[in-house]
């Protein structure tokens, strides 16, 4: 039984790196064709081996700390970062583990929370202007609005009766759930873009202001590990939104699982058309955003949805 664990955790990770990279293949083929330009198309069919060319390029090259850094915590922050985004994924079902797990709700919100330090950490490591902004930035931003996520997920915990994904469908709500408060899948995914830093809440990494932001000294293995990352988390957001908003079925069956994958797929291209159509904020429009109009918006609706939940 330990193997057999064993054995699936390895594959779901394996699933997660390959998806990662061919989601940045999807992201720059959907972007080159909303700007009306040629996308990857060179290395193999379509471009269809890019990002493993990419990836062969990242590990290969040296990777240099700055001279100034501080070594330790510079080296270990992305493997931090990648390690963060595979316990994310625990909560994805395996044999024996994750689909057993009665507060998988809590351990995302958990883990989601920690990513703030990946940000904070690595800008101060690297001792560099441009990253040490960026840093604050980014843990400013997760702060402000893990408390918008945090509250939907209560509510949703409120609603379904219970602190699993896997009880949602048990529960008989969540397959009106997006229908019946709409605004607040709405509200849930504004929130999962500041959460992941996307545009247009990019402002951890805005290129025409802070070069590359918090990850601005790393390079080679290193830049591909928080990359990984941060494209990881993005997806599981993803696959999160789909149990809690657009579920349909808790029996996993092949045709189940194939529809819950095009809705993530969906999903994903969502952030991409978001990415490629908005302007980005400035940061206190970020920040007004999250705390002057988002969270209270978010507690309004909340408060209507629980008095009429008590008649």
């Amino acid at each position: 039984m330990n193997m057999c664990l064993v054995f699936t955790t390895l594959l779901i990770y394996l699933g997660i790196l390959l998806s990662v990279a061919y989601f940045t293949l999807m992201e720059r083929k959907c972007l080159s064709s909303l700007g009306v330009r040629l996308g990857p198309d060179k290395i193999s069919f379509a471009g269809f081996a890019q990002p493993i060319s990419d990836g062969m390029k990242l590990f290969t090259k040296e990777f240099v700390a700055p001279g100034n850094s501080v070594k330790f915590i510079f080296f270990l922050i992305p493997c931090v970062s990648l390690l963060l985004c595979f316990m994310g994924w625990q909560i994805f079902p395996s044999i024996g583990a994750s689909s057993s797990m009665s507060s998988d709700m809590l351990f995302f919100l958990i883990v989601s929370s920690l990513n703030a330090h990946i940000a904070i950490m690595s800008g101060w490591s690297s001792t560099s202007k441009y990253a040490s902004v960026g840093s604050v930035r980014g843990f400013a931003q997760v702060i402000s609005y893990e408390i918008c996520l945090s509250i939907t997920l209560v509510a949703v915990m409120f609603f379904s009766m219970g602190m699993s994904f896997f009880s949602l469908s048990d529960s008989g709500w969540s397959a009106w759930w997006s229908l019946y408060c709409l605004p607040v899948a709405v509200l849930w995914m504004i929130i999962c873009l500041a959460e992941a830093n996307r545009a247009p809440f990019d402002l951890v990494e805005a290129e025409s202001e802070l070069v590359s932001g918090f990850n601005v000294e790393f390079s080679a293995g290193s830049f591909a590990a928080l990359f990984i990352a941060e494209y990881g988390m993005i997806l599981l957001m993803c696959l999160v939104t789909v149990w809690s908003f657009f579920q349909h079925s808790a029996v996993w069956t092949v045709l189940g699982t194939v529809w819950m994958f095009t809705k993530i797929g969906m999903l994903t291209f969502f952030f991409i058309w978001v990415r490629a159509t908005f302007p980005r904020f400035r940061y206190d429009q970020l920040m007004m955003a999250a705390w002057k109009s988002l969270l209270p918006l978010t507690l309004g609706i909340y408060c209507v949805f629980f008095i009429l939940a008590k008649f």
